[in-house]
């Protein structure tokens, strides 16, 4: 890993691909050109107000799906103000979806998910971009551009996905090239001088056999968080992302679908937490203590002047139609990801847990899919999956000593700071198949298997700055090199395997109602410790399993002008993977521990809701009631093993609610206006694993508008937006360091946020 030159990466060939894109006036929004969901469905048009997915691989109406679904075309999309992925969590029941601590998507559904932002633990909810696996959280964030759809797929979804979706999965569906040239540009300026650029190019190249489309997005915003200690604002975004792709189809029975993307994050500040306890540390002058902040915006920290991403992939989707029964697919595809972070994960100006991380991720992943189709009878999906993980982090922590800004120092007997380079493969291999059986004109039964095993490596090489001696750890960047003496190296391997099955029984009440049940199993993978420094606490951590238990109801009324969905669920969550921090009981050090230390369940209900009840008025509406905890969740708590049980479920909100509304009307024949509304509430939740009183965010309310003036048939709107108009300060992720180093700190969301933007379709 060159981290050296990695750390004077220059972003001039970024910006160069960047500008070439402008002169392109980018693209339509997805629901003006109606892709498909899939090839074969290209040239047929959804019923009105009918939504198209592929939850189960291939093209469905949500309301035939026994599936609990959240859908979210590019119209919804842009009324939620939606640039990130995180715009969808509130009008999604029981969704819980935000940035964390290192710029990583932080997803729960149901209670089930992970915050840990480390490689070596895995998402529990996985994200997939045109049905390729994103294997790390960080990458996971995406920003929402090119988009056809998104969809949300609640519950354990382990037979016909890749990796992890124990929790369920997000699926990202770019827009295909379209057969007719369209464009859509999006210029936007708003508060702390925010400036969005969007675009896209769509059309054909050779005809109807070849066809292109290109698409960027550009976000500049500075920080909202003002650093006392630096004097400048903190947490700022510099994002560049991309988008091409290639759709050749030489005749009725192939096409070849090739993308590529690309991002680049380059903002000048890391993001750092609130300090929200005082701390105490050592200065030349003796002991000094800070107090907690006065403000939630306003962080004290001198260690954030470094959060670098840079992220490129490619796939090659393969097409043969076989005949109008059979299709045959396969999904090729490579990424890399590089990300530089430093977080000042105590909070204050002094130098006491300062983080210091460098990682490079590799993936390969190749899948395999025979579908066939035979209407009214039996519809299978099968095939084979095979997923490639190589990712090296380079990491350091400095324990109350300038290490990683200066000089080392021996504190009390022991290494006051260490390096740590972790090398993490995974190999993973699954066989899958979904059958749906009709056993009447209205009952269908629906099963699933999905096996999958998994090989895992890890190993640890360390640098402990005791005295001047050698670097042992390859790459080290020049100003900690010549510091450091050797730790015992640490590796492991380990192989870890699951059958995850599926059934599900439905019935077609009447052509506008589907009633449901169905049974689920789901796992995520085993691993090591990527925090950890002896033999003993490297043995690897088991896979987690959940059973899911589900049955809904689908509908639709007045001729489609109403769709009500709901479902009742109940989870059984065991070998949950958590991270506790403490200190270490001998040395009083910084010290974290990945262990399977907890069993939980969760009963819960959700409600969603479509109206239009007259013209030119949409109301959309959703409910999520949840009721998780923990059945069983044993730490050690001052190296005494403790019963910690009666703590909140991470990230899992009892009650969470969204109501919004969208009126659109003429006001002349070549003038029309369009206003929304929405608001939401979310109840008490836990952000982080101690469930401290202190950390937790309080229930809370959230509205966003709009209003726009643009022509009838909107192929030019202005549009003035607010998000948060409340101005509600939410804490969205926290560190309880209590134990050491004596502080507990918060991160926040965006304060109230305003923009004026230009959307030009053609």
């Amino acid at each position: 890993m060159k981290v050296s030159n990695r750390l004077r990466r220059s972003r001039a060939a970024w910006l160069a691909c960047g500008a070439g894109t402008l002169w392109l006036a980018p693209a339509v929004q997805a629901q003006e050109q109606a892709p498909p969901a899939d090839a074969q469905a290209e040239d047929s048009a959804p019923l009105p107000g009918e939504i198209i997915v592929t939850a189960r691989r291939r093209a469905e109406s949500l309301q035939d799906v026994p599936i609990a679904i959240s859908a979210f075309n590019a119209d919804a999309l842009s009324n939620l103000q939606a640039d990130t992925l995180s715009g969808i969590q509130y009008a999604t029941p029981n969704l819980y979806l935000d940035q964390g601590d290192a710029g990583n998507a932080v997803i729960y559904i149901r209670g089930v998910g992970q915050n840990d932002s480390l490689a070596f633990a895995d998402p529990g909810v996985g994200v997939y971009v045109d049905d390729v696996f994103i294997a790390r959280s960080q990458a996971a964030f995406l920003e929402v551009f090119d988009v056809e759809r998104i969809e949300v797929l609640r519950g354990p979804q382990g037979t016909l996905y890749g990796r992890n979706t124990i929790g369920g999965a997000i699926k990202f569906v770019s827009t295909r090239p379209t057969r007719d040239t369209t464009g859509y540009a999006e210029v936007g300026y708003g508060n702390f001088d925010n400036l969005i650029v969007k675009g896209r190019l769509s059309g054909p190249i050779a005809g109807d056999t070849l066809r292109g489309k290109i698409a960027f997005a550009y976000s500049k915003r500075d920080g909202y968080n003002q650093n006392s200690f630096t004097g400048a604002d903190d947490g700022d975004v510099d994002t560049l992302s991309g988008r091409m792709s290639l759709l050749f189809e030489p005749s009725s029975k192939v096409e070849f679908l090739l993308s590529a993307d690309g991002r680049i994050d380059r903002p000048d500040t890391s993001r750092s937490p609130v300090r929200e306890t005082p701390i105490t540390g050592a200065t030349p002058g003796g002991l000094v203590t800070f107090p907690a902040s006065p403000s939630d915006y306003q962080v004290d920290t001198n260690a954030n002047g470094l959060s670098d991403q840079s992220g490129w992939g490619v796939a090659l989707t393969s097409r043969f139609f076989v005949n109008d029964r059979v299709t045959l697919e396969s999904i090729t595809s490579y990424r890399e990801f590089e990300f530089d972070l430093n977080l000042d994960t105590d909070g204050s100006r002094l130098p006491v847990l300062d983080i210091l991380l460098l990682q490079d991720q590799r993936q390969f992943s190749q899948e395999l899919r025979l579908t066939y189709d035979d209407p009214g009878k039996l519809t299978f999906t099968g095939g084979l999956y095979y997923f490639y993980d190589d990712d090296t982090t380079f990491s350091g922590v400095d324990n109350a000593a300038a290490t990683i800004f200066g000089f080392p120092v021996t504190l009390f007997g022991f290494a006051s700071s260490s390096l740590a380079e972790t090398r993490q493969e995974t190999n993973s291999y699954a066989i899958f198949g979904d059958a749906t059986y009709q056993l009447t004109d209205r009952l269908s039964l629906s099963a699933g298997l999905r096996y999958t095993t998994e090989d895992r490596s890890s190993a640890r090489l360390f640098e402990n700055f005791f005295d001047p001696a050698v670097s042992v750890i390859e790459d080290t960047p020049p100003f900690l090199q010549g510091v450091g003496v050797a730790g015992t190296p640490i590796s492991g391997k380990a192989s870890f395997d699951a059958f995850t099955p599926r059934g599900s029984l439905s019935y077609k009440a009447s052509e506008d109602v589907l009633l449901y049940v169905s049974a689920s199993r789901g796992f995520k993978s085993g691993g090591f410790d990527g925090r950890a420094s002896t033999d003993f606490a490297f043995q690897p951590f088991r896979p987690e399993f959940v059973w899911s238990y589900e049955g809904g109801a689908k509908t639709s009324w007045l001729d489609g002008r109403l769709t009500l969905n709901g479902s009742v669920f109940y989870n059984d969550y065991t070998d949950v993977q958590v991270t506790s921090f403490g200190s270490d009981p001998v040395t009083g050090v910084f010290v974290s521990l990945f262990t399977n230390a907890a069993s939980a369940s969760a009963w819960g209900a959700e409600l969603e809701l479509l109206a239009q009840p007259v013209e030119g008025l949409t109301i959309t509406g959703s409910l999520g009631l949840l009721d998780a905890q923990y059945d069983s969740f044993d730490i050690l708590v001052g190296g005494v093993v403790t019963d910690v049980s009666d703590r909140r479920v991470v990230n899992a909100p009892d009650f969470n609610a969204s109501l919004g509304a969208t009126y659109s009307v003429p006001l002349s024949d070549n003038l029309a206006a369009t206003f929304h509304l929405d608001g939401s509430y979310r109840s008490t939740v836990a952000t982080e694993i101690t469930d401290s009183p202190l950390l937790r965010q309080e229930g809370y309310e959230r509205i966003n508008a709009f209003v726009a003036l643009g022509s009838p048939d909107q192929s030019w709107q202005l549009r003035a937006g607010v998000e948060n108009l409340t101005d509600r300060a939410v804490r969205v992720q926290g560190f309880n360091l209590q134990d050491f180093p004596g502080v507990q700190v918060g991160f926040f969301s965006a304060p109230r946020t305003y923009d004026l933007r230009l959307i030009v379709r053609f």
